[in-house]
């Protein structure tokens, strides 16, 4: 079973960058630390004052488990840890099982669009 991703007035931005193939995350414009797309506020200083920037894709994997219950096939699910910093759980395609993705594998950012939902950022392995 997919979970569509919903979009809201603070998502909308997120949402339409995916659309353009992008993935934007959160940056502190008083200390600089980057975030997760869905932080609020700045988890180093506080502030709420963020800004969206870019992300490059690229990451590695921090853990990964296998979801069984998946339809029609199992999903490899994971941390990642983005290049910039933050930590994201996403799938990852193109592998069978979490043994294909031992923690800091390297991988690359795929935008995956669902018919019944907004595009969501999903990771194949960095070749």
């Amino acid at each position: 079973m997919t979970i569509p991703a919903v979009r809201d007035e603070t998502s909308a931005p997120y949402f339409d960058a995916l659309r353009e193939g992008r993935l934007i995350l959160r940056s502190c414009t008083r200390c600089g630390h980057i975030g997760r797309p869905d932080t609020l506020s700045c988890s180093s200083c506080h502030s709420d004052e963020l800004t969206w920037v870019c992300s490059t894709g690229d990451g590695v994997v921090v853990s990964a488990v296998v979801d069984h219950a998946s339809a029609p096939e199992p999903t490899v699910l994971a941390l990642v840890e983005l290049r910039e910093g933050p930590w994201i759980a996403s799938r990852i395609l193109d592998v069978a099982t979490a043994s294909d993705v031992p923690v800091c594998t390297p991988v690359r950012l795929r935008i995956t669009e669902f018919a019944d939902g907004e595009a969501i950022p999903t990771f194949v392995l960095a070749t």
